[in-house]
């Protein structure tokens, strides 16, 4: 068998007041999981508290702001695996936010791509394994980001520095995350 497990622990209150709040990973979990083991049914809890928020603004304009950096800084960041890993979660994040919206969320690339009416989403997710910054993805990201994305908060291009006072001034974590990881392997070290 191949593939890749990763474990996860979460405390019940916690995915309780996530779903109440309408966060898109319980929303994953309360949607497509299958219990192995739920003996007191919590998952159906989790099911029954989930209420969709009227919006994922927030959510769209941490992913757009950081697909805008990986439009504009993407070809010089350090890292090809990086890049492509990012640009899958931008893609997937705006997406499954804009489908939660209609009250319908889908979460598969294929039904991203479906969602989006766009082939080109189906190569932006499922490019994430690539090494290799593409030219031609980071046109595609453009043109996701302007059909589906929040705001262009610099125009024409922010610098560095812009951006990472962006990230670092509305949380964004996968932000701040991606400029550590990008500083990391600038400096040739290796894992």
């Amino acid at each position: 068998m191949n593939g890749h497990l990763s474990t996860s622990f979460y405390s019940f209150e916690d995915l309780r007041s996530r779903a109440q709040n309408g966060d898109l990973f319980v929303c994953h979990i309360v949607r497509e999981s299958i219990p192995i083991y739920d003996p007191v049914g919590q998952l159906n809890i989790l099911r029954s508290e989930f209420s969709f928020r009227q919006s994922y603004g927030d959510e769209i304009q941490r992913a757009t702001d950081l697909g805008w950096f990986l439009v504009e800084h993407g070809m010089s960041i350090g890292s090809g695996a990086l890049v492509n890993k990012r640009i899958a979660w931008c893609v997937r994040t705006i997406l499954i936010s804009r489908s939660a919206e209609t009250g319908i969320p889908v979460f598969s690339a294929l039904s991203l791509a479906e969602f989006a009416k766009s082939n080109a989403v189906l190569t932006l997710v499922k490019n994430k394994d690539e090494t290799i910054i593409d030219a031609e993805i980071l046109r595609d990201l453009e043109v996701l980001l302007a059909s589906f994305g929040g705001d262009r908060i610099f125009r024409p291009r922010g610098s560095y520095s812009d951006y990472r006072r962006r990230f670092d001034s509305t949380m964004n974590k996968v932000g701040l995350g991606t400029l550590r990881a990008d500083a990391v392997a600038s400096l040739g070290y290796h894992e």
